[in-house]
């Protein structure tokens, strides 16, 4: 099954929620605490956010090595939020202004969620790194479940971690992340998804994806995908709303759309402007959790530093299918076929 997809699966989730970037649509002005942003799905009333543009790391400009800290007051639809405070600088989109989460002014940027513990960490601000541990498994019924279980070390490294602040920033993030692994039981590993091209209201059971290769290859009629994977595949969801459980019927082709028959009726109606995608899932993890935490120091060479460690595991079952060809055999040269009859 294999566990880079794993780890990339759970970089990816870090990334997605914990640093949670999100570009300006409009101008955001001084004395403005309404923000409109391209999509809000991963913020939360309450939470810290910096507001920032692309001249942070151009020398000479006006937002050189600046940004703006402000926190959530609510998170009014998909496309804005509402600030506690007014801003108090201009954040342009010219300037391609973003917003992003953050805890205890410290930032967490895409480039410092590293695949693997390091030796060095890059960096004296905050960064997290995801390694895998260990692969286990049992037999959990004949014939040919294996449950094979994942181990993963998540390390949380944090900024001037020698002061009291500092050590409590790094908590809050190890903290953070583990809210959002253990609510996240079911994590989705090796999933597909494409987004919905039309609305769809409720009492439908059709959606539209754009016609590519990879749609043709991943949206197929359910009754055409080996067992056991056919069996609670697809799901549908916008920011407000999910279903799951979906099979295929049926897909068809035209105008550059796949036309995809869904076997039930949705309940709720999924919209283009909330995002709606439509999701094939892959790798099915029937428990996962963080189950330890550790706070304290760790070793990098000959120095000891603050940082957390946090351990995750995840589960998932394994076919195999009896009997099995065995591989074992002793590999002999091609007999030429010879016709067996004679004449006299």
């Amino acid at each position: 099954m294999a566990v880079v997809p794993i780890v990339d699966g759970m970089i990816d989730l870090i990334k997605k929620n914990i640093i949670a970037k999100s570009n300006a649509i409009s101008d955001i002005t001084i004395g403005s605490t309404v923000v409109n942003i391209e999509n809000s799905f991963f913020m939360e009333k309450d939470q810290e956010v910096i507001l920032i543009d692309w001249d942070y790391n151009v020398e000479g400009t006006a937002h050189y090595d600046t940004y703006e800290y402000a926190s959530i007051k609510e998170v009014n639809n998909t496309h804005s939020i509402t600030l506690y405070t007014p801003v108090l600088n201009n954040w342009l989109v010219s300037n391609h202004a973003f917003v992003q989460k953050t805890i205890g002014h410290s930032p967490l940027y895409d480039e410092y969620v590293l695949y693997g513990d390091r030796e060095v960490i890059p960096t004296d601000d905050m960064a997290v790194t995801v390694e895998p541990l260990s692969l286990s498994n049992e037999w959990i019924y004949i014939q040919g479940g294996l449950s094979e279980e994942y181990r993963l070390s998540i390390m949380v490294y944090g900024k001037d971690v020698e002061t009291e602040e500092g050590t409590k920033i790094m908590n809050k993030y190890t903290d953070a992340i583990y809210d959002l692994l253990n609510g996240n039981i079911h994590i989705d590993v090796d999933n597909y998804d494409s987004p919905i091209l039309v609305d769809v209201g409720a009492g439908s059971n059709v959606v539209y994806v754009e016609d590519t290769t990879e749609n043709r290859e991943y949206f197929i009629p359910s009754s055409t995908i080996p067992w056991p994977y056919y069996i609670n595949t697809y799901e549908v969801q916008d920011n407000n709303h999910a279903e799951i459980d979906f099979q295929i019927s049926s897909v068809s082709y035209s105008g550059g759309r796949i036309r995809i028959e869904l076997n039930a009726n949705l309940w709720w109606s999924y919209t283009t402007e909330n995002y709606a995608v439509f999701i094939r899932h892959g790798r099915y993890m029937y428990d996962s959790r963080v189950d330890n935490i550790e706070y304290g120091t760790v070793q990098k060479g000959s120095a000891y530093i603050r940082a957390a460690r946090l351990t995750w595991f995840g589960k998932e079952v394994k076919e195999h299918k009896f009997p099995q060809r065995s591989k074992g055999v002793s590999e002999f040269k091609e007999i030429e076929n010879s016709s067996s009859s004679s004449s006299s």
